[in-house]
C-alpha cells in the first residue's frame, strides 16, 4: 500500500524526464508539455488577467505535469493554497479563489462540474486548444521570417545562411516554383556579381539547378517573364513572383 502511494505521488512529468515512463494514449508528451507551458507566458497572458492567469496557471501544473491528461478534481480551496497575495498571502478560501475564475471561463480555458464532496470536476484545456491563445499563435506562426538587415551579412557562402535562403522561399524555386530539396537547391544572384550584385540576403534567392544555369546573367524579372512566355508558370504565378522579386531588390522582404 505504501509503494502505490508513493508511486501515485510522483509527479508524471518528471517520470517522463528521468525516462521512467512513456507517455501512454491520451497523455502529454514531455515536448508539448514544455512547448504548452512556453505558450501560457507568450500568448495566454496577452488574453487572461494576470490574477486568471496563476489560477489557470496551478491548474496546469496539477493536471499536465501530475497527470499528463489534463483532468483533476480538486476544491477550489486548495487551489488558492498556491498562490499568495499582493501582500504574501496564501489565498486559501473558496470565495477568493472563485472570483479570479472570470476570464477562464470567458475564454474557455477551463470547464468544471462539481462532485457531492464539494470538489470540482475540473477540465484544463491545453493553451494551443484556447480559441483566443490559438489566433496568437497561429498569427505568430503565419509571419514571415525575419532577416537582420546587414547588408554585410554573406548569406552566399554561408551554409546556414543559404539555408535560411531556401526556407525564406517556402522550399520552391523562386522562378518556375518547383520544389527543390536540402541538397540540390542553388542560391541564384537577382543582380549577378558582375553586374554589381552582392552576397546580401535582398539580392539572393533558392532556385532549381536548371533555371539557374538558364538565366546567368539575366534579369531576375525578365528570367521570370520568359518562364512565364514557356508556360512553366501561370499568369497568376507570374505576377505573384514578379512582385516578390521586385521586394526583395527594393529590401522591403
Amino acid at each position: 500500500m505504501t509503494a502505490i502511494l508513493r508511486r501515485k505521488n510522483v509527479a508524471y512529468i518528471t517520470d517522463l524526464l528521468t525516462g521512467s515512463l512513456q507517455p501512454p494514449p491520451g497523455q502529454i508528451s514531455l515536448e508539448r508539455y514544455i512547448i504548452e507551458s512556453s505558450y501560457i507566458t507568450k500568448y495566454l497572458s496577452r488574453v487572461v488577467k494576470d490574477k486568471a492567469l496563476a489560477v489557470y496557471h496551478v491548474l496546469f501544473y496539477l493536471s499536465y505535469y501530475e497527470t499528463g491528461n489534463g483532468q483533476i478534481v480538486i476544491p477550489w480551496a486548495r487551489v488558492g493554497a498556491y498562490i499568495r497575495s499582493e501582500q504574501g498571502n496564501i489565498i486559501d478560501n473558496t470565495t477568493t479563489v472563485k472570483r479570479r475564475l472570470g476570464d477562464l471561463f470567458k475564454y474557455k480555458c477551463i470547464t468544471v462540474t462539481r462532485q457531492r464532496s464539494l470538489a470540482n470536476v475540473i477540465a484544463v484545456q491545453l493553451p494551443s486548444s484556447i480559441p483566443a491563445c490559438r489566433k496568437l499563435i497561429e498569427e505568430e506562426e503565419s509571419k514571415p521570417v525575419q532577416f537582420p538587415e546587414d547588408d554585410s551579412l554573406d548569406y552566399y557562402t554561408d551554409p546556414g545562411r543559404r539555408l535560411q535562403i531556401l526556407h525564406r522561399e517556402n522550399g520552391r524555386c523562386v522562378y518556375c516554383l518547383v520544389e527543390i530539396a536540402e541538397n540540390s537547391f542553388v542560391i541564384d544572384h537577382l543582380v549577378p556579381m558582375s553586374k554589381g550584385g552582392t552576397n546580401a540576403r535582398h539580392n539572393l534567392a533558392a532556385s532549381c539547378g536548371p533555371c539557374n544555369q538558364r538565366k546567368a546573367d539575366t534579369d531576375a524579372v525578365e528570367f521570370l517573364l520568359s518562364n512565364y512566355r514557356s508556360s512553366l508558370i501561370t499568369q497568376e504565378e507570374f505576377l505573384k513572383q514578379k512582385a516578390y522579386l521586385e521586394g526583395l531588390l527594393e529590401k522591403q522582404i
